[in-house]
């Protein structure tokens, strides 16, 4: 009888709530590939680094959890999260709306397209137009890359696609490429890491949306998290310190 009582009383105490209501500490997975600094890049020693990372970090924060990168081939980022082997997909990722039809999404950041060429623009490259007869690098399994197949159908140029952000750039850098086609955070990072070597020759009028992408059945919990998050990271100022560290414009993230 008494140890009946005991297991009764155990099992009362371990359905009490945390004490202040917080919820149990986890780890909230994130698919990335950390190829497009400055919002993720993989440092010499291997580890994920880069605005996307600081901010997912922060982000799961706001609930009580930890914030854990898995690597991903950005093609295989949105399959990757509908297969469960992420919480979610932050890895500087358009919002568009194939993807939005695979899965749900939180705007964090406004964001424009750029052709960046070397300084001087020495080949006149001043709107996509100019890419004509030219070279034109870009990363593989992107939207720009999608846009770049359509346009060199219109109007002929040679186009080479690289795994990564860095690799498409360092084409211009070394006289490979006329041009590549990234974005304006892209920009900023290289033009610190190369300076006087580049120059943005044309920036697009419209501007992108990178977005946190959830799967559709988690609407109701991660997506509300995740909401929820971005608008308190964006009104406590987090999300503007992060950006200022990695010298990205603060009316991206307002």
């Amino acid at each position: 009888m008494k140890r009946t009582m005991v297991v009764a009383a155990l099992l009362a105490v371990l359905a009490l709530p945390v004490a202040g209501g917080a919820a149990r500490q986890a780890t909230f997975k994130f698919c990335t590939d950390p190829t497009f600094p400055p919002m993720e890049l993989a440092t010499t020693s291997g580890k994920i680094a880069g605005f996307d990372v600081e901010m997912a970090s922060a982000l799961a924060k706001t609930w009580g959890d930890t914030a854990k990168p898995v690597k991903t081939a950005f093609p295989g980022l949105i399959p990757a999260l509908n297969a469960k082997k992420c919480d979610v997909v932050i890895s500087g990722i358009f919002i568009t709306p194939d993807r939005k039809k695979q899965a749900g999404v939180v705007s964090y950041m406004k964001t424009h397209r750029v052709l960046i060429v070397k300084a001087g623009n020495p080949k006149g490259i001043h709107s996509p137009n100019q890419l004509k007869g030219r070279v034109v690098a870009v990363q593989a399994g992107t939207k720009y890359e999608e846009y770049l197949k359509a346009l060199k159908a219109k109007i002929g140029f040679t186009l080479q696609s690289y795994p990564g952000d860095n690799d498409a750039v360092a084409q211009v850098l070394l006289g490979r490429a006329d041009a590549v086609l990234t974005q304006d955070t892209s920009f900023a990072y290289q033009a610190k890491q190369h300076p006087g070597k580049i120059a943005v020759g044309f920036t697009f009028g419209a501007s992108d949306q990178f977005g946190i992408y959830y799967r559709k059945g988690d609407a109701s919990s991660i997506g509300s998290q995740v909401s929820d998050g971005i608008a308190q990271l964006r009104s406590n100022g987090a999300l503007a310190e992060i950006a200022t560290k990695y010298k990205i414009p603060l009316n991206t993230v307002k």
